[in-house]
């Protein structure tokens, strides 16, 4: 057993993207130990929320849509109150995915080795893995609609499959929806990443 644990963190690393899309002028600053230049307030990048890294991310990966990638991201903002909520209200799900039961422990074992659990590298390279992997059939039904609605049903229905009593798809429209109009108002923040409390990131300086 745990010859094959090893093996399924190993292949979860493997297939793991890169944590950061090409995302210009915008790309946070990555280098530990920035220059005086660097730290100047004239070249600091423009703050970039969860939802927005998300879908270039998804784009970039999956080579989808916008509005494709607007719809997956849409049902993961219902699931973590547009990603600031990473523990289950009254419950024990986790993430941006909400993971559950056995996939929340795989998640928190990769998400050991990649950044923690709150980080952004472990909740999306933990989803990128789902995506190429066990859901890749969904992925191509997705590819096939450039519906965002249609996209948001199929995500929530093969991906999350939430009880009938929590799936609320019109709120995961309506996200979905917002994102692709780039609203990202109250978003949990990717490029100034903090966290407010516990399991909850703080929204980004221009979107409180």
């Amino acid at each position: 057993m745990r010859y094959i644990a090893a093996a399924t963190t190993a292949l979860l690393i493997a297939l793991a993207p890169p944590a950061f899309a090409d995302r210009g002028s915008k790309l946070p600053n990555t280098n530990p130990k920035p220059s005086a230049a660097s730290e100047a307030p004239e070249t600091q990048a423009a703050p970039i929320t969860i939802p927005e890294q998300l879908i270039a991310n998804l784009q970039r990966d999956f080579g989808l849509t916008r509005s494709q990638a607007a719809g997956i991201t849409g049902n993961l903002a219902h699931e973590s109150g547009n990603f600031r909520m990473l523990a289950e209200i009254d419950g024990g799900c986790y993430g941006y995915s909400q993971w559950c039961g056995p996939r929340k422990s795989r998640f928190r074992s990769y998400a050991a080795r990649v950044g923690g659990q709150e980080s952004f590298e472990a909740n999306y390279g933990y989803l990128h893995y789902e995506l190429k992997t066990e859901y890749g059939a969904m992925i191509q039904r997705i590819r096939a609609t450039d519906d965002v609605s249609q996209v948001a049903r199929i995500f929530m229905k093969t991906f999350l499959r939430p009880r009938a009593s929590t799936a609320n798809l019109e709120r995961r429209v309506r996200f979905s929806k917002m994102y692709l109009a780039e609203r990202f108002d109250g978003a949990g923040c990717y490029s100034h990443f903090q966290l407010e409390a516990r399991n909850r990131p703080a929204a980004c300086p221009e979107n409180t």
